[in-house]
């Protein structure tokens, strides 16, 4: 298992920010390209089978995803390359809104090094398209 923890900038109010967070209800996929396909697994609307291509292959994996608005997201990778545990806390901040990200995962596909390596990729890819999103979709 690793931890990585990281932090963001969102040039919004965390209004906004929540806002953005409610758009991957329904437009997951534009936020995200590499989902290419989403269904909801139970009637809360709370966790969510994704087909997601990774490295060429398209491959299945199931969140569990816990708002706590204003202030935090948790999101349980209950299934698939990676699983484990992300918890995004939001905090206003001159300018905008800040986003610490922490998050214990594992994978039995990698060693600890090559893991942390494609947690902080997933992490900079995802920050990158909810930026673009939010710039281009909800300006």
């Amino acid at each position: 298992m690793v931890k990585v923890t990281d932090d963001g900038f969102f040039p919004v109010p965390r209004d906004k920010v929540w806002r953005l967070i409610e758009a991957h209800g329904t437009d997951v996929r534009t936020i995200h390209p590499d989902i290419k396909s989403t269904r909801p697994l139970d009637k809360e609307m709370t966790t969510f089978e994704h087909m997601r291509e990774m490295n060429g292959q398209v491959v299945k994996t199931v969140l569990k995803v816990i708002p706590n608005p204003p202030n935090s997201l948790t999101l349980e990778f209950l299934e698939g390359p990676i699983t484990g545990k992300m918890v995004n806390t939001y905090s206003d901040v001159p300018g905008g809104t800040k986003v610490v990200t922490e998050c214990d995962m594992k994978s039995q596909l990698m060693d600890d090094k090559q893991l942390e390596e494609a947690v902080r990729q997933v992490l900079s890819r995802g920050f990158d398209e909810d930026l673009r999103y939010l710039r281009t979709k909800m300006q």
